[in-house]
This record gives structure tokens, sequence and C-alpha cells, in this order.
């Protein structure tokens, strides 16, 4: 590991780069990811009840938002199993990780980004411009590299519990 303090001004600035190209590769990684997972969403949503809806879910389907889609699978569940049930609880283990990744997603994608000064980290910011005190989130790039992983994660996850126990 190189001493941070011994960096020159050029290295530090290539350090930087390197790391805002990395954190942009994988927040680029996640809008894919979490698309893969939104689409995943409204299939087990459309083809509740085998699909005896599907006619009409077009016409809901856009107003849906992920946190929507996310409650309704919950709810689904808990009409289909009841809430005592352990495939319901198996998607309501599965809805409140996947309410997480949402929460991270919303906040990657609507923030304002900068990387620390001597490339270690990202720094979101999600207050306004001019609102202090600002609210900064540090992402290493491993971290974001995990929330790019978990949102593939519970896409496979509701593919098998959509296969094992369909609502």
């Amino acid at each position: 590991m190189e001493d941070i303090e011994s960096l020159t001004i050029g290295q530090m600035l290539a350090r930087r780069s390197s790391a805002e190209q990395e954190a942009s590769r994988l927040i680029g990684q996640l809008v894919f990811s979490f698309s893969r997972l939104v689409n995943n969403l409204h299939l087990c949503v459309a083809w509740h009840n085998d699909g005896k809806d599907l006619d009409r879910y077009g016409d809901a389907a856009g107003d849906l938002a992920a946190a929507d889609l996310i409650k309704r699978i919950e709810r689904q569940a808990a009409s289909r199993f009841g809430e005592d049930s352990k495939r319901h609880k198996k998607y309501k283990y599965w809805t409140a990780r996947a309410h997480k990744i949402r929460e991270q997603r919303n906040i990657i994608m609507h923030s304002r980004w900068s990387i620390e000064p001597y490339g270690r980290h990202a720094v979101a910011i999600s207050t306004p411009i001019f609102v202090e005190p600002k609210n900064e989130l540090v992402y290493t790039l491993g971290t974001l590299a995990d929330i790019c992983a978990d949102c593939e994660q519970l896409t496979n996850e509701l593919a098998q519990l959509r296969t094992e126990h369909p609502l």
C-alpha cells in the first residue's frame, strides 16, 4: 500500500480519475442490474393468479414504481399462502432486502457525485445544491460492486421463489 501523503499531484489526479471511471462503470452496471430486477418484479406481479388478469396489467404497469411492485408481491404472497406460512415468510424476507436495494439505487441515482481527493472512494451527496448541512454518503468501490451483486442475487432469488412458490 502506498503512502497517501507522499503522492504527487499527478499521481493523486490519476488515482481520482481511475476511481471515477470505476465508480461510473459500477453505477452503470447497477442501472442494468436494477432494470433486470424491475422487469422480474413486473413479471411476478403480472403473472399473479396464473396470469388471470394479465390482459389488464398493461394499463396499470406504467404507473407502478419498484416500491409498489415489491409491496404488491408481499401482499400477493400473504394472500396466496397466508401470513404465517413459511412461503410467505420467504417472500417477506426477500421483499425486505429488495426494498433496501431499491433505496440504495435511489440514493445512487439521485445524488450528486464526487471522488474523494485521494481516489479511495466515491461520495454521494443526496441534498440539493446550496443546502447545508450536506448529506454525504461514502461508497467504496467494493460497496458499489456489492450493491450490484446483491441486485443480481435478488433477481435470481425472485426467479427461484416464483418457480418454487408461484404467486
